[in-house]
């Protein structure tokens, strides 16, 4: 019998070999990626950081450079040092095309492609402004006019940022860190009837389990607590004024109701048991019935609240456990996820009509061959929500953001120390309609195809129902040729005659 010690080498061995499988996999993936840049963005640029940065979120607003041909975005990182002490926020700027701004008479990027290795010019990379920090910042929102930033960091201190001052007020409740902040929506509507966040409130989540509602202007104590929760908070999304969702590592998602009274731990309206835990939860800017969540499953589920037992469609296409949602708000029907996977995936959620089966599916008394084969044919055909994947990252992505004011625009951080700022590719309208094309020519050939297989198969059972009809015949002529050998043998043989009465009475 092994012993324990050398089960867990084992087991430490298998674990060490994994991650090197996984690591020669993910640069496989990024050679691939370098190879194929010019096809996918409009623009991107990478930066080599000194340390690994946790946070990256854009600003709303941008100017234009004195020559007209540029833009001045700016943007948030958090810094991840070695010693602790050493991390800040910093704001920072860079100047892009101005071929990228909304209001930009013509279309597509127009700057240059940077990738490391090859030399970065970063010389239009500035840092504006630092805050130094006691410990890393884990989760950071800003606010929806863009003037404050609240930051969640490793102390269990929430830092409110005036980023027009130096002004920097804390609200202290939390004893442990924390991942999840939002801001409260106001009760305006919008095309769906979701409201607008507003300055005002907030809410955080931390792993001591407990969610706090906070008015900005009141540091010094939450107004009010919510602890039904018995694992660390993972996120917090809310749907309206009233309405907040969270996900935990209880493996709940709970609904909390804010006109509820604050009573005791203050049970949800709601609450979902989850198999595995779940990371992430977003609610849509416009329709504050639809929400997504996504975790360890690898999978983003979507729901309706007035129908959250079950998600009413999954999307396949992260191989590891998933970290964070945003909706597109340029593409009201686009959702964006980014995994442990180094990957960051776009789906269009105007292609949920279309027939997928998930990969997990399979009947219970299905043949080992069909599963094998339904198996296959599932991995060769992704998911047709699946619209873009950005890989360029090598590791551990920890944040992105999309600018709220320019169009399509995005940037990446991650443990491989990279910021990346990237637009995918803008296709013409020439392009689309080929790529349309194109693509219907391919849903004819795996029509084509899925006919020709089904032919194939039709023929083969007919075939198999032939063979099996000459064996019953066969059989049937045998048994036919038996019987007519046994009534041959019960007959009595012309050779010998019965004697008649006549002969008997001879004989006496």
């Amino acid at each position: 019998m092994p012993s324990p010690t050398n089960e867990w080498a084992q087991a430490e061995k298998e674990i060490a070999q994994n991650e090197q499988l996984q690591a020669k996999i993910t640069n496989e993936e990024f050679k691939i990626w370098k190879k194929t840049v010019p096809l996918l963005y409009d623009l991107i640029h990478t930066f080599a950081l000194d340390h690994p940065s946790t946070i990256v979120q854009w600003l709303p607003k941008y100017q234009k450079t004195h020559d007209g041909n540029g833009i001045e975005v700016q943007f948030l990182r958090s810094s991840n040092t070695i010693n602790v002490l050493d991390n800040s926020l910093e704001l920072a700027s860079i100047t892009l095309p101005a071929t990228l701004a909304a209001n930009s008479s013509t279309s597509g990027g127009g700057g240059g492609i940077d990738i490391p290795p090859d030399g970065i010019d970063t010389s239009n990379f500035k840092i504006l402004t630092k805050w130094k920090q006691n410990s890393v910042a884990n989760a950071l929102k800003l606010s929806p006019d863009g003037s404050t930033a609240l930051s969640f960091n490793g102390d269990g201190i929430i830092h409110a940022y005036n980023l027009s001052s130096d002004k920097v007020v804390d609200y202290k409740y939390h004893k442990q860190s924390g991942f999840a902040l939002d801001w409260i929506k106001n009760g305006g509507s919008g095309a769906g009837g979701a409201g607008e966040s507003t300055n005002e409130k907030f809410l955080s989540g931390g792993l001591d389990s407990q969610i706090a509602l906070w008015q900005l202007d009141k540091p010094s104590t939450p107004i009010q607590l919510f602890k039904s929760h018995h694992g660390a908070i993972n996120d917090i999304s809310t749907s309206d004024v009233n309405i907040f969702g969270s996900v935990s590592d209880d493996s709940t998602t709970q609904f909390h109701d804010l006109r509820a009274p604050s009573i005791g731990d203050t049970n949800p309206v709601i609450k979902l048991e989850n198999k595995l835990i779940q990371n992430c939860i977003e609610f849509h800017p416009q329709i504050n019935t639809l929400y997504a969540t996504a975790g360890k499953d690898n999978v983003v589920s979507l729901y309706d609240i007035r129908n959250y037992k079950e998600p009413f469609r999954k999307l396949f296409g992260h191989n590891a456990a998933i970290r964070q949602l945003k909706w597109d708000p340029w593409s009201p029907s686009t959702i964006i996820s980014c995994g442990l996977d180094s990957r960051i995936l776009f789906w269009n959620l105007d292609n949920l009509e279309e027939d997928y089966t998930y990969p997990e599916t399979s009947s219970s008394g299905a043949s080992a061959a069909e599963t094998t084969k339904r198996k296959t044919q599932q991995a060769s055909k992704p998911d047709p929500c699946l619209q873009y994947v950005h890989g360029g990252h090598v590791g551990r992505i920890n944040d992105f953001s999309v600018h709220p004011t320019v169009p399509s625009l995005f940037a990446s951080v991650g443990n491989d120390r990279l910021l990346e700022i990237w637009k995918p590719k803008t296709l013409s309208v020439e392009e689309e309609e080929e790529e349309e094309e194109e693509e219907e020519e391919e849903k004819e050939k795996e029509k084509e195809e899925g006919d020709q297989e089904q032919e194939q198969e039709q023929e083969q059972e007919e075939a198999q129902e032939e063979s099996k009809e000459k064996e019953h015949d066969k059989v049937d002529k045998e048994k036919s040729s038996e019987a007519e050998s046994e009534v041959d043998a019960s007959k009595p043989s012309k050779d010998k005659e019965v004697p008649s009465s006549q002969d008997v009475e001879m004989t006496d």
